[in-house]
């Protein structure tokens, strides 16, 4: 699960019926619910939790950053913002450490992936061909069952910055190494019997990269 540290500590002033009260809270959620903004807040000094509507909030302050919300709604959009990028690099470690697996095989894997799922259509004909290179040329296959590959396929999406960072690495290949990695492309985007235009572009590259090296792939085209 991932960690919620930027709102973490509020300094909030909260409406009751004796008055305006301060508390030293931690925001463990925020949300909206018909029409409302909703708080689950921990309550440091007496040690509970409640969940209670933003209109009863006068005004908060994030101790971490110092910033000052007198809208509850800004804080919500703050919050959810935080959430989202911290929750995708978590996302984005489990992914790469997930690669890991595939040692040498690393490299190849996260161009296949990113070139069949790049025009937004990772079909089944695509699936199996990513499994049946990995079969062929991953050093101990049986290291990795079956099960567990289709899911990595499967749930790992490689962001166009690994596809370069991973294209860089195409030089330690031999030329037929690069060949061969060249022609699966190839056969994976034409597996359905057609070229997707995002699909053109990045096999470019890839050609483009293999051609600064020396290497001229036969690729059947």
């Amino acid at each position: 699960m991932a960690e919620r540290i930027r709102f973490y500590n509020l300094l909030a002033h909260i409406n009751t019926e004796k008055g305006i009260k301060e508390e030293n809270v931690a925001l463990k959620n925020i949300w909206e619910h018909s029409g409302n903004i909703m708080l689950d807040l921990y309550f440091y000094q007496d040690k509970i939790s409640k969940v209670i509507d933003a209109s009863y909030i006068k005004d908060v302050i994030d101790l971490a950053t110092e910033k000052y919300y007198n809208s509850c709604r800004i804080l919500l959009q703050d919050f959810a913002t935080q959430t989202q990028t911290t929750e995708t690099k978590a996302s984005s470690k489990e992914e790469a450490n997930n690669l890991r697996l595939f040692t040498t095989l690393q490299d190849d894997i996260i161009i296949l992936l990113f070139i069949a799922k790049c025009a937004g259509n990772f079909s089944v004909l695509k699936q199996r061909s990513i499994l049946e290179y990995i079969k062929k040329y991953h050093p101990k296959p049986k290291s990795l069952s079956r099960t567990y590959v289709e899911s990595c396929i499967k749930s790992v999406s490689p962001s166009e910055e690994d596809f370069y960072k991973a294209l860089e690495n195409v030089s330690r290949k031999t030329p037929k190494e690069a060949e061969i990695l060249a022609q699966e492309v190839v056969k994976i985007c034409l597996s359905e019997g057609l070229w997707a235009y995002q699909e053109k572009l990045y096999i470019a590259e890839i050609l483009y990269v293999l051609r600064q090296q020396g290497v001229e792939p036969d690729i059947g085209l």
